[in-house]
């Protein structure tokens, strides 16, 4: 295990290393460098000449300066404030300055980064551990064949864990997303409208809804061509925090499989303990080369996310400020199994990394959570 990234004798910062984090789209990886904080980490990520992807600390050791101020040379990274370069192994190759000594301790540190789905996924935890198969993976974001879509970035000022749970419980949708990708709760809840069903499948947690006999949604409405039907809406989450929603809307009565798609990816990355990194893509399978559409679809999509989810998560941090979440004694309602079972699964697994020999999730965990809603 690397060296613990919190000082000795204090309480560690509350994330999985164990996983891999999205750090950006790979078609915003140019040819200039980016930064990226994640994990309470300052780190920077580069193309070198054959367009591999490098991703390496972020600071200069020198005087601290941040890297993706640089510029790439070669497949090296030079600081943008004394020239310092530093090769994709973290290690300093290059000073401009004196005798061009290289002192031995000059080196930073170098994390596994992989590109896959249209994403650039880092891995900062045990590289013992490491385990590419892990990386979620979906298709449309690339295959513009079968999809058109758009993706985004924002910035919540938040604690990751309540935008998962914001995204484990779209029964809100109901209420502040009535204008962009949701209907009325009028339309939506209540027990003959709306079927829930919380599982798991091996490490991922299902949090399904149909909302039966609905409207479309307004981003539906762009490109669905259904005045009424069932809208299916099942959410996945990858521990640690990334999330795949493949929503589709059927005519009444027909399965899932039947229906027009848009699928979308919510991947969740920790920037500190109370905020966070929210990249995302959203596609559909119909009318794919109408540019319109996916200019509407993408202003929709940003609208519900960065006018409505945003400030209403913010809002509850702020409430929230430091406290615990089940120190605050939530009320838990039936359709917070998913939420529930997620936060109490991914501390078993911090606790677990810090002390292998503790338990991991469980099924006896799920049951009790079931239990208590």
């Amino acid at each position: 295990m690397p060296e613990a990234p919190w000082n000795e004798g204090e309480e560690p910062l509350s994330f999985l290393y164990n996983s891999w984090y999205c750090a950006g789209w790979s078609g915003d990886l140019k040819t200039d460098p980016i930064g990226i904080k994640l994990l309470d980490q300052e780190l920077v990520l580069y193309r070198k000449q054959d367009g591999a992807v490098v991703c390496l600390t972020g600071i200069c050791p020198h005087r601290f300066a941040p890297l993706w101020r640089g510029a790439v040379v070669g497949d090296a990274i030079r600081c943008g404030y004394h020239g310092l370069e530093f090769g994709a192994e973290g290690r300093c190759i290059r000073n401009p300055h004196g005798s061009g000594a290289i002192a031995p301790g000059a080196h930073i540190r170098a994390y596994p980064v992989v590109e896959k789905s249209g994403a650039l996924w880092v891995w900062m935890g045990d590289p013992e551990s490491l385990d590419e198969s892990q990386i979620v993976a979906f298709d449309f974001v690339e295959d513009r064949a079968r999809w058109s879509g758009t993706t985004g970035y924002l910035r919540i000022n938040a604690n990751y864990q309540l935008v998962i749970d914001n995204l484990l419980d779209l029964t809100h949708s109901a209420y502040i997303h009535v204008n962009t990708v949701g209907v009325s709760a009028d339309d939506w809840i209540g027990e003959t409208k709306m079927e829930y069903n919380f599982h798991t499948d091996g490490r991922v947690i299902n949090s399904d809804y149909i909302f039966r006999n609905s409207p479309p949604t307004p981003l539906f409405a762009l490109f669905a061509g259904k005045d009424v039907g069932d809208v299916h809406v099942p959410m996945a989450l990858h521990p640690a925090s990334s999330l795949i929603l493949d929503l589709t809307m059927t005519d009444l009565g027909q399965p899932k499989n039947e229906g027009v798609h848009m699928p979308s990816a919510h991947l969740l990355a920790p920037e500190t303990e109370s905020t966070c990194h929210y990249f995302y893509a959203i596609s559909r399978s119909e009318k794919l080369g109408d540019d319109k559409i996916t200019a509407a679809m993408g202003e929709i999509v940003r609208r519900a996310f960065v006018d409505e989810d945003a400030p209403m998560i913010q809002d509850v941090q702020g409430v929230m400020g430091d406290r615990d979440f089940f120190r605050m004694q939530p009320l838990i309602l039936e359709t917070d199994k998913a939420a529930v079972y997620a936060r109490r699964t991914l501390a078993k697994l911090i606790r677990q990394e810090r002390s292998p020999t503790d338990e991991g999730p469980a099924t006896a965990e799920k049951e009790r959570v079931e239990a208590n809603v």
